[in-house]
């Protein structure tokens, strides 16, 4: 600029530097200087007020010779003026138009001469002032925008006049524009703004707007159109709906919108109109998770049902409770086997459960009969064995009347379908025929009955009751009961398993179905309206459409509480029964079994229902419960221990007395005599060691309540040391010298023989007169015990029946008796004989203090004293007989004593006594007051005491329970026998043919040889078993034939021992070898014989086996065998006498015997039988 002369020199030649954040005003003008300088065509026009900013600028410009200066007036203004064409004036006023000038570019268009955007211009500029004066004034910007509208109306311009009525609020207008332009989605919009939903729904329905469309459809609640029109578009369905092309978000929208409709009826409650939409619904997962969101399980019931889904509809139909739909709907679908299980359940917890009523018994209804048809209809298109289990159920459930056989039918069915329902319900039924039956149908056991199912077929088989029948179905029932008991305690537990079918019948039974909801189980309740529902606090009860449900633990509760009320109601019925026909069974004379078989039931069900876990039982029914303990204990005593000893042979006593109940009996009348306060009177000392002695072991909690109770001041230490040691506990104190070294069992044995011969005489020398002395009949017993204890020190002793049997009880749990200390004791038994004898004497001699002692302990005189006094005359006897002593038994020849004594007592003892008083003659005697003499050995020879009348017991061979009861009670054992049904052994001609080989008398004895032993013909049977024959016959008989095999045991080993201590003549020893065999063999088939049921049968084949090799050895030792049973004197024989079985085996006599009159009798035996040796020789 400086070269150029273009620098003012005036001005100052330093300037400041160029900061754009600075000078950014600067550069903004200068960009529009640019902008106006590029982009002028013709002229530019540059006007400024204040000179003195721009005149550098100018000056600048006027030295380039850029600008000119002018003045601007009129004459400028001519010179420069240009005619525009209109054309030009149109291209402007657009221009101007879309630079939304309106005003200015309606004046071009003016100028152009163009009506129509002069119009348009002119509208959109009144629309651009109402908008803008809207906030200010409305009601003038309406008037404006309305003319607007006019204008655009006016010229055609739809839209936009359109626009300007919807603005204005003209809807209507509006809609109809965009109509007639085609504008379907703004004219739907404008109608629907109009509130014309209907000519708006029509307009998008037209246009396939489909979302518009039913959303207007749901505003204005037209659903029935909305519906016409999904379906029309599925009628004429394409891949394309116009602007909106079917796909996912379509079938959205739809489905928003029939479940909008749908829920609109549900509301209204008008379900048949919701189900139009329903159905409408794109699938049925749809429709069913609509309709269960609404708990319209009716509904969906029906939509499955129609749409043949009939599984689908039975699993609703069960979400409802509606058992018999839910049936009929599983038999259409083919599931007829869990249809006919529906019927069933329903017609037994309605017929249960009908209003009024509390439950048991089951009930006619209406329909009854024909579900139960419909029940066995299905169930015929299954197998034959559910159509059998569906017809026993149903004529189980009729209710119709049936006798006991055929109810009994029913229950055998039951259980061979495994269907516990019917076992309980069959049980209950011949349960209550016994409670509703009169006293005088009871049809009375004397007897014991064994096979007690085998007695049950038969009884009920012919319309009889018993107390048997009672008690048994009685248990049966409790017994399924208690199931359901386990079962409600552990329903939520994984060991629900072991009980599920008890639960499903306690749940039918009640009429509860368990369901899930949300994951938790819930109890639906079938008939909430029943009896035992009423026990719940309704607000426990929950409510879900129709159906009423409760939680897992009050179920439990409230179905553990009827069923309690159930079991404890029938006890009672039972015990109330049991005890009426006990009170009943005394006008009886002869039933004194049948009394003590009520007392042993009264207590075990008595005992069940005050001890069991399930029941709570009240106080009022704790004292009933309570008094029919008290009725038993009370009476069972003496029932057991009758005053009449010979009592307790003449009915089944020994197998009553081996049952479980008997002994917890005894038991509990051991706890009530020990829990009285106070000293312990001698009356209760004596029944606690009678029943001690009686039961055998106890356990060693009662023993150590027993033993406490006999502590302190109030005890009784003589009979405290007695017990200590009768259950184990040695004592120290013995007789210096009486007893060997290192002999445990013997000096126990002795111990207790010691200590009871010390309690005895303390009691006896006490004051009888005190309160509760011991009674004659306890004192008794214990003087019989104590005289058997001091009699079988020698190797044997002799005794009744009766104080056998006793003896053998507490024996049978105890090992053997020792025999050692014969040599040690010889003194001892005769202080003891002689303190017997001299008791005995003494209560006989003074009458008048005896009368005085049974009226005190509560006996009835007149009937006692006279079996009294027979039975201390007896001991004596027995005391004659065990020690050699006291033969004269001169006590008899009094006049008062024989008066009290049965005259074939006394007939047979004057007659024979001058013969000498002899056990011959003394078995006699005790064979006719029906006690017979029992000679025990226990492993001395006894052969001199061997008589037709007597019974003789080897206590070296082993003896169980069933055996002793054969000898003892042979009777009994056949009618056991007869009960059970055995079957003979084949091949044997009958067991009771070789048993009763009655037809040999005395004198045929001799005659027997080896040919005779009944084990050959057993052989010759048992040898079949090696080949797999039919083993029926043989188990049903093979207890028989095991104690036949240990006879010719205990023969064979007797010969054995005879031979090695050379007492008979010597035998080829190639011979005697060979029974050697045949012994072991024996010993061999005994220890298969002696196992279970079930293991027996594995035996077969080992019986069999051994059978065939004893009969091979029959030809070698047969002939021997005779020889040497001639020799030895050893006689088998069993014949029945009085109805008694006796057994007699003669064998040589030891040399250990140590009575001076039998050594006499050994003596003269072991000579004749030299004699006899002698002249065989």
């Amino acid at each position: 600029m400086n070269e150029q002369e273009l620098l003012d020199p005036s001005l100052p030649s330093s300037f400041p530097s160029f900061n754009e954040s600075k000078h950014n005003v600067l550069c903004a003008e200068l960009k529009q200087l640019y902008v106006a300088v590029t982009r002028t065509r013709q002229r530019l026009w540059i006007c400024e007020n204040i000179e003195d900013l721009c005149r550098p600028m100018f000056d600048y410009w006027k030295k380039k010779c850029l600008v000119q200066v002018r003045q601007l007036d009129d004459s400028l203004a001519q010179a420069m003026q240009v005619a525009s064409s209109p054309e030009e004036w149109r291209s402007r006023g657009i221009k101007l138009y879309q630079e939304h000038n309106f005003e200015v570019a309606t004046m071009c268009f003016e100028r152009a001469g163009d009506i129509y955007w002069q119009r348009r211009s002119k509208a959109a500029g009144l629309r651009a002032k109402a908008e803008h004066m809207r906030g200010s004034n409305a009601k003038a910007a309406n008037v404006i925008l309305r003319e607007a509208a006019e204008l655009f109306e006016a010229i055609g311009n739809a839209d936009s006049a359109a626009q300007c009525f919807s603005d204005l609020g003209a809807y209507k207008r509006a809609g109809r524009l965009y109509l007639e332009k085609c504008e379907l989605q703004k004219a739907g919009e404008c109608f629907s703004l109009a509130g014309c939903y209907e000519l708006s729904a029509d307009v998008y329905a037209r246009g396939n707007y489909f979302s518009e469309c039913l959303k207007v459809c749901t505003k204005a609640k037209l659903f029935d159109k909305g519906l016409m029109y999904i379906q029309n578009w599925k009628n004429h369905a394409t891949t394309d709906f116009g602007v909106a092309g079917r796909g996912k978000e379509i079938d959205k929208i739809e489905q928003e919108f029939l479940e909008n409709c749908a829920l609109h009826h549900h509301e209204h409650k008008d379900n048949r109109s919701m189900m139009k939409f329903v159905k409408a619904f794109q699938s049925i997962d749809l429709m069913r998770n609509f309709l269960k969101s609404l708990n319209c399980l009716g509904e969906l019931l029906l939509l499955e049902e129609e749409l043949g889904n009939f599984l689908e509809a039975a699993n609703i139909a069960k979400l409802r409770g509606e058992i018999l739909h839910e049936a009929d709907l599983l038999g259409k679908a083919g599931n007829f086997r869990e249809a006919s299980m529906l019927f069933l359940i329903y017609v037994l917890y309605n017929s249960l459960w009908i209003p009024g009523s509390i439950g048991w018994p089951l009930k006619q209804f209406t329909q009854k009969l024909e579900i139960l048809a419909k029940a066995k209809s299905f169930a015929k298109n299954e197998s034959d064995s559910f159509y059998s289990f569906v017809c026993t159920e149903a004529d189980i459930l009729s209710n119709e009347q049936s006798d006991l056989s055929i109810t009994n039918k029913y229950l055998n069915a039951s259980q061979r379908h495994n269907s516990v329902g019917g076992e309980i319900i069959s049980a209950r039924k011949i349960l209550d025929a016994h409670l509703q039956s009169n006293s005088s149908k009871y049809v009375w056991q004397d007897y014991f009955v064994f096979d007690l199912t085998n007695h049950l077929e038969q009884m009920i088989s012919r319309n009889q009751i018993s107390v048997e029948t009672l008690v048994y179905f009685w248990t049966f029932w409790k017994d399924k009961i208690v199931n359901i008991f386990k079962y409600l305690k552990c329903v939520d537990t994984q060991d629900v398993n072991e009980y599920r079918r008890y639960g499903d019948f306690c749940l039918n039974y009640l009429g509860v179905r368990k369901q899930f909801h949300n994951l938790n189980a819930i109890y639906v309740l079938l008939n909430s309206d029943a009896d035992w529902v009423q026990e719940l606090d309704s607000r426990l009860l929950c409510q879900n459409g129709n159906l009423v449900y409760i939680d897992v633990r009050h179920f439990v509760s409230t179905a553990r509480s009827y069923w309690c009320s159930e079991l404890l109601c029938v006890g009672m019925k039972v015990l109330d029964n049991l005890e009426t026909l006990y009170k009943l069974s005394f006008k009886n004379p002869n039933s004194m079994f049948c009394q003590k078989r009520c007392l042993t039931y009264i207590y075990e069900v008595a005992k069940f229902l005050l001890e069991s876990e399930y029941l709570n039982c009240s106080s009022r029914n704790n004292k009933t419960l309570q008094r029919f303990v008290e009725l038993s204990t009370n009476s069972f005593f003496y029932y057991i221990f009758p005053l009449d000893w010979r009592k307790s042979l003449a009915e089944d006593m020994f197998s009553l007395r081996g049952t479980e109940v008997s002994r917890n009996l005894l038991k509990q009348v051991i706890i009530e005599n020990i829990s009285l306060k106070g000293k312990l009177t001698y009356g209760q000392i004596g029944r606690v060691v009678v029943i001690i002695l009686g039961l055998g072991k106890i356990n060693n909690d009662l023993y150590k309540e027993i033993l406490k109770r006999f502590d302190g001041i109030y005890g009784n230490p003589p009979w405290k040391t007695f017990i200590q040691i009768l259950c184990g506990n040695m004592a120290s104190e013995f007789l210096q010298g009486t007893l060997p070294d290192n002999i445990s069992k013997s000096q126990r044995e002795l111990s207790v023989l010691l200590k009871l011969y010390e309690a005895l005489i303390h009691t006896y020398n006490a004051n009888w007169k005190e309160i509760d002395y011991v009674s004659p009949g306890c004192f008794l017993y214990l003087i019989e015990r104590l005289l058997i204890l001091a009699s079988y020190f020698k190797g044997y002793f002799i005794t009744s029946k009766s104080s056998f049997a006793e003896w053998f009880i507490y024996q049978e749990v105890d090992t053997n008796p020792s025999s050692t200390l014969v040599a040690e004791v010889q003194q001892l038994p005769v202080e003891i004989f002689e303190f017997i004898v001299n008791v005995a004497q003494q209560i006989i001699y003074k009458k008048k203090d005896t009368i005085e002692w049974i009226r005190r302990s509560n006996i009835d005189v007149k009937d006692y004293y006279p079996l009294l006094v027979l039975r201390l005359v007896s001991i004596i006897c027995l005391v004659h007989l065990n020690s050699g002593m006291f033969s004269d038994v001169a006590l008899v020849c009094s006049s008062y004593i024989i008066e009290q004594l049965p005259s074939e007592f006394y007939d047979v003892f004057r007659t024979k006594r001058k013969n000498n008083t002899n056990v011959k003659v003394l078995a006699e005697i005790f064979k006719k007051i029906d006690n017979p003499l029992v000679i025990v050995s226990l492993g001395e020879n006894c052969s001199q005491f061997l008589c037709p009348d007597a019974i003789f017991v080897d206590m070296t061979v082993k003896q169980c329970r069933e055996d002793m009861l054969k000898v003892l009670f042979p009777e009994t054992a056949k009618a056991s026998q007869g009960q059970i049904g055995a079957a003979e052994v084949e091949a044997t001609n009958s067991s009771s043919e070789v048993l009763s080989s009655g037809g040999y008398d005395q004198e045929d004895l001799n005659n027997i040889n080896g040919s005779k032993l009944r084990v050959w013909e057993i052989f010759e049977a048992l040898k079949s078993l090696e080949h797999g024959k039919d083993p029926g016959s043989f188990l049903s008989n093979s207890q028989i034939i095991k104690v036949d095999v240990e006879k010719s045991i205990h023969l064979l080993t007797t010969v054995m021992n005879e031979r090695l201590q050379n007492t008979i003549d010597p035998v080829d020893e190639n011979i005697m070898a060979e029974v050697a065999s045949m012994l072991d063999e024996l010993k061999q088939l005994s220890a298969a014989l002696d196992v279970s049921e079930p293991e027996l049968e594995n035996n077969m084949s080992t019986i069999g086996e051994l059978s065939n090799i004893l009969l091979s050895r029959r030809p070698n030792v047969e002939p021997i065998l005779s020889q040497l049973f001639l020799q030895q004197g050893t006689i088998l024989v069993v014949k029945t006498v009085y109805g008694l079985s006796i057994e007699q085996c003669g064998v040589s006599k030891s040399k250990n015997s140590w009575e001076t009159e039998n050594k006499g009798k050994g003596n003269k035996s072991r000579k004749n039988k030299k004699n006899k040796r002698g002249s065989k020789k």
